[in-house]
């Protein structure tokens, strides 16, 4: 998968400061110059640009622990590229909301549609380098831009494929291992199952009211066992998952969309029906998945084939796992 370069522009709410790199030396004080005093946020030349602009808007985060951030999310970023491809966009916007007393690194997040995205972030950026890298947060964030807005009934796409990817990107990109990644599904994997129990109803309308319910485990986790199924169909066929969604969002990608449509749309350019025929089998099911380890160890040979991307960190310490109703 090709992973793109990256530009960061950080600011805070009132007013952005940006900082450019990727350019020669000796052109590097001037065009900081032109940029911070005569082009608007934003409004950099795309043209054969191989990156991915970033822009940050925070406040109150001191300079050191912005740094912090800046590493954090370019890791995030490059990671999650390993997986699925270049970020469909060129431009992602992120704010970061400072939480100084959260128990964890990020205790919220969310994706904010519009043009361009934002991915907006609680942070509480006193924690270790190393403990924000392995939260699961981010790159479950990241993983939503490569998929449409889907309508209510289908929202178990969106949250099954966000959740089976950052567990997917973690492993593609060295995050965790092998072992870990199958801990990690099989977990989640078995709180969807009894959520289910507690849950009962057609896949479909428990997706719609999940709010309501509280059914989050039984729609991000079926939505999980999906996407596993479709993506080892895919891999006897010689393809893959993150090979079809890369194509579909450089090519067909909208803001918004619904299940049956978004399944016909990765048919068409995997030249199968395992998409739509799998997603028909699962809109009505009232029961929860089974899925085997030994298919959970065929997508870990996989994924972890591709290589550890991840860079040496600075800062090491134990891994902080999420807590709580959305623990992915």
């Amino acid at each position: 998968m090709q992973v793109k370069g990256m530009i960061f522009a950080i600011g805070g709410k009132l007013k952005s400061v940006n900082f450019i790199g990727l350019i020669s030396r000796l052109l590097l004080g001037l065009a900081m110059v032109f940029i911070l005093l005569l082009v608007p946020l934003g409004a950099y030349s795309k043209a054969e640009r191989d990156t991915t602009e970033v822009l940050i808007q925070q406040s109150h985060i001191e300079k050191a622990q912005l740094q912090k951030m800046k590493h954090w999310l370019e890791n995030g970023v490059k990671v999650v590229e390993l997986t699925l491809g270049p970020m469909p966009a060129d431009r992602l916007n992120v704010e970061l909301v400072k939480k100084s007393f959260a128990n964890e690194p990020v205790p919220f997040a969310q994706v904010i549609r519009g043009d361009p995205n934002k991915v907006k972030l609680q942070v509480n950026p006193t924690w270790p380098l190393q403990n924000f890298v392995d939260d699961w947060t981010l790159y479950h964030e990241l993983s939503h831009l490569y998929l449409p807005y889907l309508n209510y009934s289908a929202f178990w796409l969106n949250e099954g494929f966000a959740t089976y990817m950052q567990n997917v990107s973690m492993l593609s990109g060295g995050v965790i291992d092998k072992k870990a990644f199958m801990q990690k599904v099989l977990a989640g994997l078995e709180r969807g199952r009894k959520n289910t129990l507690l849950r009962p109803g057609k896949l479909s309308d428990v997706s719609a009211d999940m709010w309501r319910q509280h059914a989050y485990m039984r729609v991000y986790w079926t939505g999980t066992a999906f996407f596993v199924e479709v993506d080892l169909l895919l891999m006897q066929q010689g393809s893959s998952l993150a090979t079809v969604v890369e194509k579909y969002s450089q090519c067909c990608l909208a803001q918004e969309s619904t299940g049956e449509a978004l399944m016909q749309q990765l048919d068409a350019i995997a030249d199968t029906r395992l998409f739509y025929q799998t997603y028909r089998r699962y809109i009505d099911r009232q029961d929860f998945p089974m899925i085997k380890a030994e298919q959970l160890q065929r997508l870990a040979r996989y994924y972890s084939s591709q290589g550890s991307l991840l860079r040496h960190l600075p800062e090491h310490s134990q891994a902080h796992s999420k807590d709580g109703s959305l623990q992915n």
